[in-house]
């Protein structure tokens, strides 16, 4: 089996290889979720921490109807494009959507002599709250009060969650995932998105300008078959369709079958998927017991990328 994958990663790298997706004035193609970093927010997405902050960008640049302002919303951040007055050009602010949505809690008089003195956190006259252990870790490693803005509540159970939150983020502690990964940064930027009102069409992936700078970063494989039920000696069609990340068809994907029958094993090479991202074969057997599952396995590979998935009909008769 391992022979097989490997020859099926060979034969798609041969389709053709993938440009990274970089213009030249600054502004970035995210094939991850289809939309284009707006080159005027290039410098502030890197300031802020880029994707291991805001996250990818969930809209491309759009005229707020409410403000007037250019902004653009990423998997946890707001940008807006700001006239400066004093300098005649314009600025980027990172909007506070954690004060919009969570809200600026009033610390409690009698516990800030506590809380300024507790081991393990750091307390923030600004704001008179503290960030303490893993979070106070991850807050200031990431940049601090001049990236987050400065804790406006104390660490919370919120709907199970361990959270707290900041004027521009929320983090959430996650004890199921691994240690480097545990502390998370909350989707605030749909969150506010939805909140707002906005045309849900603004969040619908993009082709890029230049076609080359699209790719392909998942495979998502879908499979049929054409009879749920067959007799013991019988004709199989099995289609299967792959989609990309932003759910578009992928041609040229190379897709590797292999049915698992009561007497033998069948490995067939389908056809690569065509325009629609579908592909087709037909097979035949003979001699099947009735009642028999059989199952199949799609190892699908396109350029770098390899995925798997399963699907099966029953022997009836």
């Amino acid at each position: 089996m391992r022979r097989f994958v490997v020859c099926l990663i060979v034969v798609a790298l041969l389709v053709g290889a993938h440009s990274i997706a970089w213009a030249q004035d600054g502004a970035r193609y995210f094939p991850e979720t289809g939309h284009t970093l707006d080159g005027r927010f290039a410098r502030a997405f890197d300031k802020y921490g880029g994707l291991s902050i805001l996250g990818y960008p969930i809209t491309d640049s759009f005229t707020d109807p409410n403000s007037g302002l250019l902004i653009q919303y990423f998997q946890n951040a707001r940008l807006e494009l700001w006239p400066d007055p004093l300098s005649g050009n314009f600025r980027v602010s990172l909007r506070s959507l954690g004060e919009e949505l969570g809200g600026w809690t009033q610390p409690v008089e009698g516990d800030l002599l506590s809380r300024s003195t507790s081991p393990g956190c750091k307390y923030y006259q600004e704001s008179g709250h503290r960030v303490c252990f893993a979070f106070l870790d991850f807050f200031l490693s990431n940049g601090g009060p001049e990236v987050f803005g400065y804790p406006i509540s104390e660490f919370e159970i919120q709907d199970g969650w361990l959270v707290q939150y900041f004027q521009r983020f929320k983090l959430v502690w996650d004890p199921g995932a691994a240690s480097s990964l545990r502390v998370q940064i909350a989707p605030l930027g749909r969150a506010h998105f939805e909140v707002m009102g906005y045309d849900e069409r603004l969040l619908r992936p993009q082709q890029p300008n230049n076609i080359y700078e699209y790719r392909v970063v998942e495979l998502r494989p879908r499979t049929s078959v054409a009879k749920p039920i067959a007799s013991h000696a019988d004709t199989q069609e099995v289609y299967v369709v792959i989609e990309d990340q932003n759910l578009n068809p992928v041609e040229g994907a190379a897709v590797l079958l292999v049915v698992h029958l009561a007497d033998q094993e069948l490995s067939i090479l389908m056809p690569p998927t065509n325009a629609s991202g579908t592909s087709m074969v037909e097979f035949s057997f003979q001699d099947q017991p009735p009642g028999l599952l059989v199952s199949m396995e799609f190892w699908i590979a396109y350029g770098d990328l390899v995925s798997s998935t399963r699907d099966s009909f029953r022997v009836w008769w």
